[in-house]
């Protein structure tokens, strides 16, 4: 047997694993969910990573492929998986509502800062968007330009805005899709968090980047499918159309970038597309598990550990100056598992994914068939690391931890907001009696 012959093989059965993983998610599960739109990814990458195994221009960049990388890995992602399985065959009715104006605070916040940004969407428009479709080299340009000032990324903060809307970003999308859940609600601030979610998505195409606009299509695909049981139909049915109608306005634009790229190289779209969509599976079996060197938490845990390390890198610019001897880095993808894996080792990343993911089994378990928000936020942050990591790495790396911080912090207070209230309530039940019998 070939070499080549045994790699199919190979990437065939992770192929069809999850394949079958996801026919008997759907065989127990009554509904198509966040569950299935990540397997579905997953199986989507798979294909790609044949596709770019099999295609003459690229697959001489892959080493032989082997087994037990394929089962590390797969395993990982469904223990990264589990809450999300587990919330999804134990299904909620509803979520209860926190009583907290916080919420509402931090979506105003989000708007304005949204609208802090707009000046530079309209003055780069026609040189960084409609430039796209009419200049072949505009898209790589841009991009060149970005990447150029990336090494001076998480040295300070140069825009208050910009940096509190990215911070915000995740939670935007959460409770925009939250906000459609509830029965009263403001069309005014759910259309400005719908503007908030579009400029996330506009700002990178007019600089030439493809990943963040991937990354913000995914968080939204994975929240909508996260909140879908809870949406009327008849608001399930607009998300559709709307959803439907945004991937295409999102697909022409990022089309052209790659276009601006890759179009001259030997490789032409199709063949760079595979290698970009399927080397995420591909690099961790080849490189992931065969640990050298690691980075010691340099990456996914940057701005926690420049706390006890002053000499942590702030970017990738620096990660890859660090660690230039490793044979591979975040220079390509290697999944949100190889992260962990490349800075802790594959034991101590064992570790750290059963003991958070058990914690999160424990902690979104329903109550009387009801959810609470902040149960509901941590599932959330669970299909924003499988949704976001199954291609790519990890995306709450280096200033990216200000996400995750922003996150824990609104979690402990719809945490411990809930627990103040049941201990001291609003209104004294007593009272609240006594008012009920004089409405009757």
């Amino acid at each position: 047997m070939t070499q080549a012959i045994y790699d199919n093989i190979l990437a065939w059965a992770y192929l069809l694993i999850w394949v079958a993983t996801l026919i008997w998610y759907q065989r127990r599960n009554s509904s198509v969910d966040a569950g299935s739109a990540i397997m579905s990814t997953y199986i989507l990458y798979a294909i790609f990573s044949l596709i770019s195994i099999n295609d003459t221009l690229f697959s001489d960049v892959y080493e032989p492929l082997r087994i037990f990388p394929y089962i590390y890995l797969y395993c990982m992602m469904m223990v990264a998986l589990s809450p999300i399985i587990y919330s999804h065959l134990n299904p909620s009715s509803e979520i209860n509502d926190p009583h907290t104006r916080i919420l509402y605070v931090l979506a105003i916040i989000s708007v304005v800062c949204a609208l802090f940004l707009l000046p530079e969407i309209i003055t780069n428009f026609s040189t960084g968007f409609v430039k796209l479709f009419t200049d072949v080299d505009a898209g790589y340009e841009n991009y060149q330009e970005q990447a150029a000032d990336n090494g001076d990324s998480g040295q300070k903060i140069r825009n208050l805005p910009a940096f509190v809307y990215n911070t915000l970003s995740d939670i935007t999308i959460f409770l925009f899709f939250y906000f459609l859940t509830l029965k009263k609600k403001s069309k005014i601030l759910v259309l400005g968090m719908a503007f908030s979610i579009i400029v996330s998505m506009a700002l990178p195409i007019i600089r030439g980047s493809r990943g963040s606009v991937i990354m913000t299509t995914l968080t939204v695909v994975g929240a909508y499918m996260l909140f879908r049981r809870f949406l009327s139909n008849r608001l399930n049915k607009a998300m559709m159309v709307i959803g439907f109608a945004g991937l295409v306005a999102v697909a022409l634009p990022v089309g052209a970038i790659t276009v601006s790229r890759f179009g001259n190289l030997n490789g032409g779209i199709f063949g760079f597309l595979s290698w970009y969509v399927g080397q995420g599976s591909l690099y961790f079996n080849n490189y992931a598990l065969d640990v050298k060197e690691i980075r010691h938490g340099d990456r996914t845990i940057s701005l926690f550990k420049r706390v006890i390390d002053p000499t942590t890198p702030l970017n990738y610019t620096d990660q890859r100056e660090k660690n230039h001897n490793m044979e591979v880095n975040d220079n390509w993808f290697t999944t949100f598992v190889g992260d962990f894996v490349l800075d802790f080792g594959p034991v101590l990343a064992i570790f750290i994914f059963l003991v958070f993911n058990g914690w999160i089994l424990t902690a979104i378990r329903p109550r009387d068939g009801t959810m609470e928000l902040h149960q509901c936020l941590l599932l959330y942050f669970c299909v924003c690391i499988c949704m976001q990591g199954g291609m790519a790495l990890f995306s709450f790396s280096y200033t990216g931890n200000l996400r995750i911080i922003a996150i824990f912090l609104l979690y402990a207070y719809l945490r411990y907001h809930n627990a103040l209230l049941e201990r001291f309530p609003l209104i004294d039940q007593k009272l609240k009696d006594d008012i009920n019998e004089e409405d009757n």
